[in-house]
């Protein structure tokens, strides 16, 4: 593990001494490990490869830089119309099912087309609770984009807690706008 710092340096782009002032060491401390010549306490190791995954990281934005704030939502004793008018007004193709600002599930754009072709004619007054499917992954604020990146393969939103609460949504639209 030792043996990855030159290189996880290198391809940083920094040198030793940078390296050293954002761990909080030597600059003769990185030198030694780097060569070899010396075998590190853990505490040490543990801040140069923090100050590493930090540096790795700076880049890589925030959930909460793309997230958006205003969770469009229905309840589960709200009629597919309901839902499908909200839809069409926000322009949104999927909506969190919230009960006391907890997600238990949530209905899509591709589920109400599903309905319509299996040729449901009641589906407007169909309750959401009847028909909602699983619910949407959350993740929390200080996640980084990357990490949802891969639940949005499978989920058509991610929504964002801070402290418990529900404060944000990430969808495939929100994603390709931060690229």
């Amino acid at each position: 593990m030792i043996k990855k710092i030159p290189k996880m340096r290198k391809n940083l782009g920094l040198t030793q001494k940078q390296l050293a002032d954002l761990a909080g060491v030597s600059q003769s401390l990185i030198a030694k490990i780097e060569s070899g010549k010396i075998d590190p306490a853990y505490s040490k190791v543990v801040q140069i490869f923090q100050a590493l995954e930090k540096e790795q990281n700076k880049e890589k934005k925030m959930v909460r830089e793309v997230m958006s704030l205003n969770i469009i939502s229905v309840k589960p004793g709200d009629t597919l119309e309901k839902a499908v008018k909200l839809m069409r007004t926000k322009d949104i193709s999927q909506l969190p099912v919230l009960e006391d600002g907890k997600c238990i599930g949530s209905i899509s754009e591709s589920m109400v087309v599903e309905l319509v072709s299996d040729g449901d004619r009641n589906f407007k007054s169909t309750l959401v609770e009847d028909v909602m499917r699983s619910s949407f992954p959350t993740v929390p604020a200080n996640s980084l984009v990357d990490a949802i990146a891969d639940l949005l393969c499978y989920y058509s939103a991610v929504l964002i807690e801070n402290k418990g609460r529900l404060v944000g949504i990430v969808t495939k639209a929100d994603l390709l706008k931060a690229i």
